[in-house]
């Protein structure tokens, strides 16, 4: 080979490599102002310029980019592809420093796969590296990160250490983007253990370096999840508008599996707001995004609302196998949480089916693995739906205590609208008791909460059990409002369900509350209105005959 053929290259790969360079930089700065869509045809120029370059190293970092971009988007063989290619190219150099971060992004791929064996074991690997190397930075990440499998894996006494190491690091090194992640993420940690208020406060200061860093992807996290927090804090009305924005943010960045948390989100709002239809959307939209993804534990989560929401509308026999799923996949990933709250899920199917001793026997395995993660939001559910149970057995004590004991972790764990679960679930427990006064009580402040966050389900319930009260207390004309707010916020809501077949489910259970309204106002005298109220029992009775055309096989005996 001439002298002036080499000359010739190392020339080329001057005047090349700048620009390479050059685009690499302007592909970094799309990704963290717009997001992984846009920047990849910049990464993919940048990577084409370096392997004309024939800059191997150049060529490796930029697989690692590209590998990262498929992984935002959901696409996540090509993440891998990209990622593996990357750690090759950096171990074949020699470049330690590098093959750390490919395992830390590998990690990333694989925890969000649900494969949490193969995510720690990068995640270690990278642990490792950064020690070794002595970089901080990457350390800090790679920590952060695996507190993120530790948190799946029901380990959070671990992972909060790892969150907690990983802040202190970000902080001496002076990375605010890296901080905003791990404050995000310790708020994740109070989230998921039914901390609202604490959670609230960790995304509040996340979302402040996000702004000031115009990061879309952390905004779009960072607005989801205080949206989220707002619902456990029973503010359901004004989480809306938050998830509208996380969305939009979402959409404009291309991160498809962002966008599906927050329709799941929403759907869980609406759902508290009574708009079963809307909310269903919203799920089924969620749903399709993880399926499509392979992302599993988020799929987990939106089959167990798919689930659920059926329940609520009376269609058992379509709520059930998601739950069932939802549970198998749990359990095959080694996903605690999720196997808890499907064992609290698969609990109210027994319940609704009489077989009390068999729901008592999954609300207590799920109570267990709840007390073991001290997930407080699962505890308190765990323990209404007990004591729920315990009244059906006719063993009251047992059932108040129960009750009083989710009141007062809902109560430490500042999550206002499971406090109103409890203090509903308390009420019924004084009114078996014969204690109608001090049940009256319960069920007026849960009322009170129920009412201030827009919370359908919860609205009817203690209304008609204020009622049913009211009227054992002689007060009937206080016990007919009662009645009558309970129905209006029934026919509310189901006049907003667009599906006939969820209409006839969802009042299955509500008739209960036209006969007693209906009963007490011929005890009252008040004929004319028990005959109105009559017609439109009758009426809707009719209605759901027709529309079915015989009944519904959804219930066993």
């Amino acid at each position: 080979m001439s002298v002036a053929f080499l000359l010739a290259l190392a020339l080329y790969s001057l005047t090349q490599a700048p620009d390479a360079a050059a685009v690499l930089e302007r592909a970094r700065s799309l990704y963290t102002e717009q997001g992984p869509r846009p920047a990849l045809p910049e990464f993919e120029r940048a990577l084409g310029m370096y392997r004309q370059a024939k800059d191997r190293r150049g060529e490796a970092i930029v697989l690692g980019y590209i590998g990262n971009c498929y992984k935002r988007l959901g696409e996540y063989p090509k993440a891998l592809d990209h990622l593996h290619r990357a750690l090759e190219a950096k171990q074949a150099l020699g470049e330690r420093l590098e093959e750390g971060k490919t395992h830390n992004h590998l990690g990333l791929v694989y925890w969000e796969m649900s494969a949490y064996a193969r995510a720690t074991s990068h995640y270690e690997r990278s642990v490792a590296i950064a020690k070794e190397v002595r970089n901080p930075e990457l350390e800090a990440g790679a920590l952060n990160n695996l507190a993120l499998v530790l948190d799946e894996q029901g380990q959070y006494r671990r992972s909060i250490e790892h969150y907690r190491r990983a802040l202190e690091l970000h902080r001496t090194n002076k990375d605010e983007r890296s901080e905003s992640y791990t404050l995000g993420n310790i708020g994740g940690w109070h989230l998921l253990l039914g901390r609202f208020r604490e959670a609230l406060d960790y995304y509040k200061q996340a979302l402040e370096i996000s702004e000031r860093l115009n990061d879309k992807a952390s905004l779009t996290a960072d607005l989801g999840n205080i949206a989220v927090c707002r619902i456990g804090l029973g503010e359901v009305k004004e989480s809306l508008a938050t998830f509208d924005r996380a969305l939009a943010l979402a959409r404009e960045a291309g991160l498809a599996k962002e966008e599906a948390d927050w329709h799941k989100g929403k759907g869980e709002a609406l759902l508290r707001l009574g708009r079963y239809s809307a909310a269903l959307d919203e799920y089924r939209l969620a749903v399709q995004v993880y399926e499509r993804a392979g992302l599993r534990q988020q799929l987990i989560e939106g089959l167990s609302n798919l689930g659920s929401l059926h329940l609520i509308l009376g269609d058992l026999a379509t709520g059930e196998p998601y739950f069932r799923r939802a549970s198998a996949l749990s359990r095959r990933i080694g996903h605690p949480r999720g196997v808890t709250a499907n064992l609290i899920a698969l609990g109210g199917i027994e319940w609704r089916r009489k077989r009390y001793a068999r729901a008592a026997a999954l609300y207590r395995e799920a109570l267990a693995q709840a007390r073991r993660a001290d997930d407080r939001g699962h505890i308190t559910l765990g323990l209404i739906e007990l004591a729920m149970t315990l009244r059906d057995q006719g063993r009251l004590d047992e059932m108040r205590a129960r009750a009083q004991e989710a009141l007062e972790v809902a109560r430490a764990a500042g999550a206002p609208l499971l406090e109103a679960q409890a203090l509903y679930t308390l009420g019924e427990a004084e009114r078996a008791r014969g204690q109608t006064e001090a049940a009256l009580q319960n069920y007026s402040a849960g009322d009170r909460i129920a009412a201030v966050a827009g919370d359908a389900e919860l609205g009817w319930r203690l209304g008609f059990a204020q009622g049913q009260v009211l009227e054992a207390l002689g007060r009937d004309a206080e016990a007919v409002d009662a009645y009558r707010r309970s129905a209006s916020t029934i026919e509310s809501v189901r006049s907003q369900l667009r599906e006939e077949r969820f209409r006839a489910g969802y009042i299955e259970d509500k008739y209960q509350v036209y006969v007693a309204l209906v009963r007490l106002l011929l005890k009252m005298g008040r004929a004319g209105d028990a005959f109105h109220f009559a017609e439109r029992l009758r009426a809707r009775s009719y209605a759901d005959l027709v529309a079915r055309g015989a009944p519904r096989a959804t219930r066993s005996a």
